[in-house]
């Protein structure tokens, strides 16, 4: 099957993440924390310590245990979609606890067009 070259502007504009976590889809986990559980008693998150002290403690740990068994993908492979992505309803289970990462991922900003491509490229039926 052969998909046209498809551009940022041949996407339709979208004005809010509703129905769409296609910037969900390659993170593996939010980037609150940067090293296995078994080595955060020296290590501070890295990123987002005020969001990460304000977490509750259950989210933190379900957090850090997948950490701790995360797989990195091969060379070349995009990681799987965000452990706190909910594909049924395609958003984030946790978004009020999301990291700044996601946080500066701006609506029909230019990553969003960028994975948006990508997804019409390679997954069209994906697509909102």
């Amino acid at each position: 099957m052969t998909h046209k070259s498809t551009t940022t502007k041949d996407l339709p504009t979208i004005s809010d993440c509703d129905s769409c976590g296609i910037c969900c889809l390659h993170m593996g986990y939010p980037s609150y924390v940067t090293t296995p559980a078994s080595q955060t008693d020296q290590t501070a998150p890295q990123l987002d310590e005020q969001a990460w002290a304000k977490m509750p403690n259950s989210l933190k740990q379900e957090l850090l245990d997948y950490i701790e068994t995360y797989q990195t993908p091969a060379d070349g492979e995009l990681d799987g979609p965000c452990v706190w992505y909910d594909a049924v309803r395609r958003r984030c289970e946790h978004h009020e606890h999301r990291p700044q990462v996601c946080r500066n991922f701006s609506v029909g900003g230019k990553g969003c067009l960028e994975w948006r491509s990508h997804y019409q490229l390679h997954h069209p039926d994906y697509l909102p």
